[in-house]
């Protein structure tokens, strides 16, 4: 059984995956080319993002983890990392109030897909902060290493 919401992202994946990928490439400091092997990889992860949004899945769960490695070694701030996932509720609900599907989209259904979209924005947000814990561990790990050798140096 495919739920409603979940069949009309599928219908509109290549008009929100471009308006999504859009809206993310300004979250990026600078101007970061659509065709960079950043913004690849970026668009991999949307794609597969919404490919999975309708239920919770080792799929989402990976595209959520590729998603949140490219984001964490960002310099930016978590709340505008997650401002990517507040993009992709506003694209879909602008998507389907003014589209054709407002007619197929029964008002619970709309509220399903923003809880969905909550939920998503919620996990997103802590593999976030388990890949920003990884590299904080990495970093110490390597500062540990280089006073152990720094030491080792000064005692020989």
């Amino acid at each position: 059984m495919t739920i409603e919401w979940g069949r009309a992202v599928q219908e509109n994946k290549k008009e929100i995956l471009d308006a999504w990928m859009e809206r993310s490439l300004h979250l990026f400091s600078g101007k970061m080319a659509a065709v960079s092997p950043v913004a690849e990889a970026l668009s991999q992860a949307l794609g597969m993002v919404l490919d999975h949004c309708e239920k919770n899945s080792e799929s989402l769960t990976g595209a959520l983890v590729q998603l949140s490695r490219i984001l964490a070694v960002q310099d930016m701030p978590p709340s505008r990392t997650m401002s990517l996932f507040f993009e992709l509720k506003k694209i879909m609900t602008d998507l389907f109030l003014k589209s054709a599907h407002k007619q197929s989209l029964k008002p619970v259904d709309l509220d399903a897909l923003q809880s969905r979209l909550e939920e998503l924005t919620l996990q997103a947000f802590d593999s976030y902060m388990m890949q920003r814990e990884r590299i904080c561990q990495l970093k110490l790990d390597e500062n540990k290493r280089m006073l152990f050798m720094q030491l080792r140096r000064a005692e020989a």
